[in-house]
């Protein structure tokens, strides 16, 4: 199976655990240590359990932005190594009629660990903007 191919099952299953409001399936997609950053801080996650702490904060809140469905493409990905990956990301968010809530790029290195893509690190200044711009600020 190509790079690409891979990560685009990825950012599938990613985006199904999302779509399930799943904290804990969203949080088996990355390894820790793990860091992510927005709006020029960057935020570390000790374990599992501290990273499926914030989700769960993150899911909550989109429940009330009404978040019914989300879709994820992989923009672009390239190896950094055999065992590791840079990938951009295209998410939109929609509501239940289908219509568009708000839609970014963001960015994450992953690594392969015992045969599967683990994410590391991402880069949410996308979606802290998109929520800022419809009003709604998301994390700040």
């Amino acid at each position: 199976m190509s790079l690409e191919a891979e990560l685009t099952d990825w950012c599938q299953s990613y985006v199904r655990a999302f779509a399930d409001y799943d904290a804990a399936q969203i949080s088996a997609h990355w390894t820790f240590p793990a860091v992510t950053t927005q709006a020029g801080r960057s935020f570390a996650f000790k374990s599992a359990e501290h990273f499926t702490g914030n989700t769960t904060h993150l899911l909550a809140f989109y429940r009330a932005q009404e978040v019914a469905s989300v879709e994820r493409s992989l923009v672009s990905c390239h190896a950094l190594h055999d065992q590791a990956a840079a990938l951009i990301v295209a998410d939109i968010m929609y509501a239940k009629d289908g219509t568009e809530i708000a839609r970014w790029q963001a960015a994450y290195v992953l690594q392969r660990i015992e045969g599967a893509w683990k994410a590391v690190m991402a880069v949410a200044d996308g979606e802290i903007e998109a929520w800022a711009a419809r009003g709604t600020p998301l994390g700040g």
